[in-house]
């Protein structure tokens, strides 16, 4: 980078030196133009290089995506480890799912998935549930009738928000 820098610079002040260096002198402003923006630039890039490139931040959602958690996977269900305790749930039994918002003391908003089954309902956080990007995956390709586009209802005054993302249709 401080090559780049460099050479720009050099063109830069030859450029200013020599003014008139061609006939045209939209060309020896275009020159101008183009080492400031360069300049411009590559200063940016040497002073804030920990920005994520798109590859990076690639990485970084296939790995989330493939990240399981505390979260195992089988045909018929998933595990999860909650305090000390192991529990199961089968994809048949859960009735609900419900992505929620909540504002929040120590944070601006607090949201996760709420899975509702036939006996009692889990919360999951986004920020403390490790693995839950992928239980998100697995609950969409395993619940028949999974819902991206549904709206979002406000619940009560508080400012609590739910999406409705499946519901098990009974007859």
């Amino acid at each position: 980078m401080k090559k780049i820098i460099a050479a720009t610079s050099l063109v830069l002040v030859l450029t200013l030196y020599n003014y008139p260096i061609f006939d045209d002198k939209k060309i020896t402003f275009a020159i101008i133009f183009l080492c400031f923006v360069v300049l411009v630039f590559s200063i940016a890039k040497l002073y804030f290089p920990d920005e994520k490139d798109y590859e990076s931040f690639e990485k970084e959602m296939d790995s989330l995506h493939d990240f399981d958690g505390i979260f195992q996977y089988t045909n018929t269900g998933f595990y999860f480890k909650q305090n000390n305790r192991k529990e199961f749930i089968k994809w048949d039994e859960v009735i609900s799912v419900y992505s929620f918002t909540i504002p929040s003391k120590f944070d601006k908003w607090q949201s996760g998935l709420e899975i509702i089954i036939h006996e009692k309902s889990y919360e999951f956080d986004y920020k403390v549930t490790p693995g839950i990007v992928k239980l998100k995956d697995q609950l969409s390709e395993n619940l028949p009738t999974w819902e991206l586009d549904s709206p979002t209802v406000r619940m009560n005054n508080f400012g609590l928000e739910k999406t409705l993302l499946f519901e098990r249709k009974t007859i």
